[in-house]
């Protein structure tokens, strides 16, 4: 269990104990049993979808049954197990003596590397390794062009947009839901009010509480949830198809209905403002909130936490009638979209949707809207220190504002940028880690929104050596983008991994929809998946050269680093950077 701060961790053992021994005396009930039963059957249906999924069931199967088809024998023996099997196992394996533990918060002790090995000592030497022969690898054959299903398209008789692709491969149907929100829809002085709205909106409706909102998710095999990225904001729906229509009369519910109900604002004020305590101690957490307002500005929408979680002050002042107002500029029919993937054809899905949302009216309050239009900031190369006592090591953002968005042809830039950042095998990630050893993974990434998209460089590294990491980036970055570009071999290696990892790429349903979203999210022709590995294989060093150079700009770089002051301070003072420095947050309580 995670304890709420402030609350007594015995109590919560305590309690703990009471309901397992509760459960162990009295047994389950049907219901409990069917609702348990009902998932498990949902959640193996979906894990069929895949390759590898399916090659598991069979390979468990023989492996431990000598029968391949087991899956079927264990499906039914979960079918027929009572409330009195369950309890006698419950008395069985769950009143044995256990072992207990707590851990509870305190401060960092301070940092102290580790004795090395005395200078005499001599290493045991390995066990000989036992050579056997093998065959040899079979030869890479030719890897197929991806086949993406046909995209459909319709409508409600609200207007809300249908688009829709079919997938046999198992019955389920995925849904989502999506709003043109985001957590860029929060207003500078608003940070946090749409994530914390959200977190509400799934704790029950008018007519279901949040335990009834559970169950009847159990009971369909079928799983609601609410989120958001940078520009979207969604409400997922996974089903079995069998019990699609009242699935979606739950996620309609949901979406239309929330109680918000006071006492679910304050449990989940108090959760949110744990969880932004806790954002604080974390250095990724730390960097990520400050490096957004840096290159953007904060009342640019992208300008704020990535994360969404907000401002504490903000957190702490919202009222019910203020998440109600953020769902109406939101969460409504008139800047809603469907997306769907199903076994079904959409002439029989259709249908069910129209009887889920199709009376669903637009309140007659104004729509939410996002001002992309604010002023960017003039950056130029400096160094942001977020002093954290103790670290034992910092972690280095770095990042600008590309001159491009994510309605854009990226698909050089992002290919080139697999050489110089993204992969393991990339040009940082080689000199920090491989070459250096001073970390143990460096990446720097394209972050493509739909918008004016950041490049983000993400290096945890030694503190004793975060100046000279820095400088060792800057020079990756700057060979690259001059004199340096991308080889041959890098070339052919990129291009090979990128085209034939495609074929596993849009392999289930819930990658098919992640898809769809994305060709609507980026203004990209339906059929943009089938066209990749043509365009990727056709893709010249010499261009992917012109694209990074053209967009990637080291000497516009904002640094961020997460460490403590007294160790690296000295080592930044060297680069010859502006350096500012500043404290880290205190954690506050939630309460």
């Amino acid at each position: 269990a995670m304890v709420k701060p402030g609350a007594d961790a015995d109590a919560v053992a305590k309690r703990m104990d009471e309901v397992l021994a509760d459960l162990i005396a009295n047994g389950p009930t049907q219901d409990e049993i069917d609702r348990v039963v009902t998932r498990y059957a949902s959640q193996r249906i979906q894990g069929l979808e895949m390759a590898n999924g399916k090659a598991s069931v069979l390979a468990e199967g023989q492996l431990y049954s000598n029968d391949p088809d087991f899956y079927k024998k264990e499906l039914a023996a979960y079918a027929a197990v009572t409330p009195a099997q369950v309890q006698a196992a419950l008395k069985k394996w769950l009143s044995r003596p256990v072992y207990s533990q707590i851990v509870m918060p305190g401060e960092r002790e301070a940092y102290a590397e580790a004795a090395a090995a005395p200078s005499g000592a001599t290493p045991t030497p390995a066990e000989p390794i036992q050579r056997v022969a093998r065959d040899p690898a079979p030869a890479i054959g030719r890897v197929s062009n991806v086949v993406f299903p046909a995209v459909e398209r319709a409508a409600l008789s609200n207007g809300v947009e249908i688009v829709y692709a079919r997938s046999t491969t198992v019955p389920v149907t995925r849904v989502a839901l999506e709003f043109d929100a985001g957590v860029a829809a929060d207003r500078a002085d608003r940070l946090g009010a749409h994530t914390l709205m959200l977190n509400v909106m799934q704790e029950g409706t008018t007519t279901r509480d949040s335990k009834a909102l559970a169950e009847a998710q159990e009971r369909l095999g079928a799983s609601v949830s609410v989120g958001s990225s940078m520009d979207r904001t969604v409400a997922n729906l996974s089903a079995v198809t069998t019990n699609l229509q009242p699935s979606l009369a739950l996620l309609s519910d949901v979406v239309r209905n929330p109680a918000f109900a006071p006492a679910e604002i304050e449990r989940l004020r108090a959760t949110r403002l744990a969880g932004l305590a806790n954002e604080q101690t974390q250095p990724a957490a730390i960097a990520g909130r400050a490096l957004p307002p840096l290159i953007y500005g904060e009342n640019h929408p992208y300008g704020r936490s990535f994360s969404g979680t907000g401002d504490e002050a903000v957190i702490r002042s919202l009222t019910r009638d203020d998440l109600v107002a953020e769902h109406a500029r939101w969460i409504r029919p008139d800047n809603a979209k469907l997306f769907v993937v199903s076994d079904l054809p959409l002439a029989e899905l259709k249908p069910q949707l129209e009887a889920a949302f199709g009376n669903w009216r637009a309140p007659s309050t104004a729509k939410g809207t996002k001002a992309f239009d604010a002023a960017l900031p003039q950056t130029s190369a400096r160094i942001v220190l977020i002093d954290r006592p103790q670290s034992p090591q910092s972690l280095i953002y770095g990042g600008q504002v590309l001159p491009v968005s994510g309605t854009d042809d990226l698909l050089t830039l992002t290919t080139a940028n697999t050489v110089l950042g993204a992969d393991f095998l990339s040009r940082i990630n080689a000199d920090l880690r491989e070459t250096k050893g001073w970390s143990y993974g460096v990446r720097g990434n394209v972050s493509t929104l739909q918008h004016r998209s950041p490049y983000i460089v993400n290096a945890p590294v030694q503190a004793n050596r975060t100046g000279e990491s820095i400088a060792a980036l800057i020079g990756q970055y700057e060979r690259f983008l001059t004199a340096d570009g991308v080889t041959a071999a890098e070339r052919e290696r990129t291009v090979l991994g990128d085209t034939r990892g495609l074929s596993g790429s849009y392999e289930t349903s819930f990658q098919v929809l992640g898809a769809l979203r994305s060709n609507a999210l980026y203004g990209r022709p339906d059929n943009y998946q089938e066209t990749l590995a043509g365009r990727i294989n056709a893709l010249t060093a010499q261009q992917m050269d012109a694209a990074a150079r053209a967009a990637i700009k080291p000497d516009n770089f904002v640094w961020v680093v997460v460490g403590d002051a007294s160790v690296v301070k000295p080592q930044l003072d060297a680069l010859g950077l502006p350096v500012e420095v500043r404290a880290a947050e205190a954690p506050k309580p939630a309460q």
